[in-house]
């Protein structure tokens, strides 16, 4: 039999199959964001649940404990980007003030995780709503007609000539920072955690009517057509949780008093119709938080850990 040839099962002969060029190019060393990768894609075939880091989203009204929460998340590093940190006793950066400084710091993170010298484990943004007033500011910068301390008012509906461009522009702003997310928490196997702010929003639902709903503090259209950053921070979070006290409404003389159920802070880990929450990894219901200062994290993480098996306990 010629060389490069080989027996089929009925004893035909098989000519050789030249190897395909996308075979060729597995084995060229790719380079993402920096981080080098030396393997084929089926070579790098895995199964189980991934050891990358996680992307989580704490959201709850104000004052009820989300970045103390969140600080407790193991090797915790702070990012304020709006007051109201000073009481939280963690490791934390300056409070950043605009979208350069949010990159500037990203590259800085990545720069150092690349090269295994960051002393970090968690990265928490406080919060992902002022985060959102930074790329709005930004937006309006960009605008040609902008000027600081001008007289003609420029907002993100009529920035960039209007028509919803403004938004667009801040969709993908924010796009460019989850992917930068992405490249940690993948690549470096950071925790990426970012707190979110919320409001009680209209839901218009055709089987069950008009209801109210607790909604992340974030843009969105609404129109059944296009995506804003709330529904671009839901997809892309692993684990979205919601932070609330649960009450219960009392009635006499004509008024209505919310009054504590005494059950302490619940995080919600699984959508229903009163809040937005939901995970990648089938937890459901709501588990117990303690209050501030006590590690409320070690609850979120035991959760994790009895489904998936990953770690995220903080030991200290």
């Amino acid at each position: 039999m010629a060389r490069g040839t080989s027996s089929g099962r009925y004893g035909l002969t098989l000519a050789p199959v030249p190897e395909p060029l996308y075979a060729v190019t597995l084995r060229k060393t790719l380079k993402l964001k920096g981080f080098l990768m030396t393997t084929s894609i089926l070579n790098s075939v895995t199964s189980g649940v991934s050891r990358t880091g996680l992307r989580i989203l704490i959201a709850g009204q104000e004052k009820m404990g989300k970045t103390t929460m969140c600080s407790g998340a193991p090797g915790a590093l702070l990012v304020p980007l709006e007051v109201g940190f000073a009481g939280v006793s963690v490791a934390k950066t300056k409070k950043l003030e605009s979208l350069a400084d949010v990159h500037l710091f990203i590259d800085e993170i990545t720069y150092y995780a690349q090269r295994g010298q960051l002393p970090y484990q968690t990265i928490v943004f406080d919060s992902a709503t002022a985060l959102e007033r930074m790329i709005h500011d930004s937006v309006i910068e960009r605008d040609p007609l902008y000027k600081p301390g001008g007289k003609k008012i420029i907002t993100m509906e009529s920035c960039h000539g209007g028509y919803g461009k403004g938004y667009n522009l801040a969709n993908e702003d924010l796009d460019a920072l989850l992917a930068k997310f992405d490249v940690l928490a993948v690549y470096g196997g950071l925790n990426i955690v970012l707190t979110c702010h919320v409001f009680s929003s209209k839901v218009m639902d055709p089987t069950a009517g008009e209801y109210d709903s607790w909604d992340l503090l974030l843009h969105s259209p609404k129109n059944q057509k296009t995506y804003g950053k709330r529904e671009r921070l839901t997809q892309w979070a692993d684990i979205i949780g919601f932070l609330y006290e649960p009450l219960f409404v009392s009635k006499s003389d004509n008024l209505s008093k919310a009054i504590s159920q005494n059950k302490g802070r619940m995080l919600g880990l699984s959508r229903t119709p009163n809040y937005i929450a939901g995970n990648r990894f089938g937890i459901s219901g709501e588990i117990a938080i303690p209050a501030p200062p006590n590690n409320g994290w070690n609850a979120l993480a035991h959760a994790v850990h009895a489904q998936t098996g990953i770690d995220i306990f903080n030991r200290k």
